[in-house]
C-alpha cells in the first residue's frame, strides 16, 4: 500500500479500516501523491512523502469521507495500478541510463541546456585561445574597468553579469568544469526539469559573478562558481526532500568539499574563491527551501 518508509513522511489523517485505507492509497497513487499506510492506534494512518503534496493529499482525503463511494475511488485501483506500470516502464528506462548512487551520472545522456551550456563554453574558450584580447571576448566580462562599480552593466550591458561562466582558462580548466556540468546539470534536468536548470544557472551566476567582483575585481572567468551552486543544491535538496529524486555519492561531495579548501588555501591558486563560495552558499539556501517550509 503506498511506498517505503522516509524520514520525511507528514501524516495527513487516518481511515477505520484497511480496506477504505486501501483504496484511498490507490487513489492517492493515481494523483501520482507517494504515500504510505500502517496500523495505529487510531486506526489506519494516511502518510504522503512530498511536503509540495501534503494539501493535495489532505483535500483527497477529506473528498473521500464526504463520498466514499465517488466512482473515482471505486476506480483507484485500477487507475493506479496503470500508473505504477507506467512508473516501472519509466524507471527501466531510466535504469538503462543510470547505474547506481555511488555514481553521481555514468550516462552519455545530457540534458539540453546543459548541452547548450557546454557548447557555449567550448566555442568561448575556443575563441580565447585564437584572441583573448578579441572585442567580443571583452564584452563577455563582468566588466572591462577597475575602480567603478559595473559601468558598462549599469549602461544596460546586463549580459555581463552572466557571461563570465563561459569564459574558460586552459584546456584542464574547461575539461574539469565541463565534465562536473554534464552530470550535475543533467541530473537536474532529468529529475526536475529544464527550468530548473536554467533559474538556478541564471540565479548562482550573478550571485557569484558579483562576488567575485567585488572581492578580487574584473579578469576572472569559469563555470565553477555555478557548479558550486548547483552541487550545494543537489546536496541539501536531497537531504531535505528525498522525494525529489535528487542525490550525491559521498565520493563526489568529498571530492567537492576538498577541493573547495585546497582552493581556498591557496594550495591550488589563481583560483575565484569568492564565485566559489557565493556559489555553494546560494546553492544550499536555494537547496533547504523545503526545510524552510517545515519549520516556518
Amino acid at each position: 500500500m503506498g511506498d517505503g518508509g522516509s524520514d520525511f513522511m507528514r501524516l495527513i489523517g487516518h481511515l477505520k479500516n484497511e480496506s477504505s485505507a486501501k483504496t484511498l492509497a490507490d487513489y492517492l497513487v493515481s494523483l501520482d501523491i507517494r504515500n504510505l499506510v500502517e496500523p495505529d492506534a487510531e486506526g489506519w494512518a494516511i502518510w504522503v512523502y512530498s511536503e509540495d503534496q501534503i494539501e493535495a493529499g489532505r483535500e483527497a482525503l477529506t473528498n473521500y469521507l464526504h463520498n466514499p463511494g465517488d466512482s473515482k475511488f471505486q476506480h483507484a485501483s485500477q487507475n493506479a495500478a496503470a500508473m505504477e506500470e507506467r512508473k516501472r516502464r519509466e524507471k527501466a528506462k531510466f535504469d538503462e541510463r543510470v547505474h547506481t548512487r555511488d555514481q553521481i551520472w555514468v550516462s552519455s545522456t545530457i540534458g539540453p541546456v546543459t548541452l547548450t551550456l557546454i557548447v557555449i563554453s567550448v566555442v568561448v574558450t575556443l575563441l580565447v585561445y585564437v584572441d583573448s584580447a578579441a572585442p567580443i571576448i571583452n564584452a563577455l566580462f563582468i566588466s572591462e574597468r577597475t575602480g567603478v562599480n559595473l559601468p558598462e552593466v549599469c549602461h544596460g550591458e546586463i549580459w555581463r553579469l552572466i557571461t563570465p561562466i563561459f569564459i574558460h582558462f586552459g584546456l584542464m580548466h574547461i575539461l574539469f568544469n565541463m565534465l562536473m556540468l554534464r552530470d550535475l546539470g543533467s541530473l537536474i534536468e532529468i529529475r526536475q526539469n529544464s527550468k530548473t536548470l536554467i533559474f538556478l544557472v541564471v540565479v548562482i551566476a550573478i550571485g557569484s559573478n558579483l562576488g567575485q567582483y567585488f572581492y578580487s575585481g574584473t579578469g576572472f572567468g569559469g563555470m565553477s562558481g555555478v557548479l558550486y551552486g548547483l552541487f550545494g543544491y543537489i546536496w541539501l535538496r536531497g537531504q531535505c526532500d528525498p522525494a525529489s529524486g535528487l542525490f550525491l555519492a559521498p565520493m563526489t561531495v568529498t571530492l567537492m568539499i576538498v577541493w573547495f579548501f585546497l582552493c581556498l588555501f591557496g594550495v591550488i591558486p589563481g583560483v575565484a574563491n569568492a564565485c566559489h563560495a557565493v556559489g555553494l552558499l546560494m546553492g544550499m539556501i536555494i537547496g533547504a527551501v523545503p526545510l524552510a517550509k517545515r519549520i516556518f
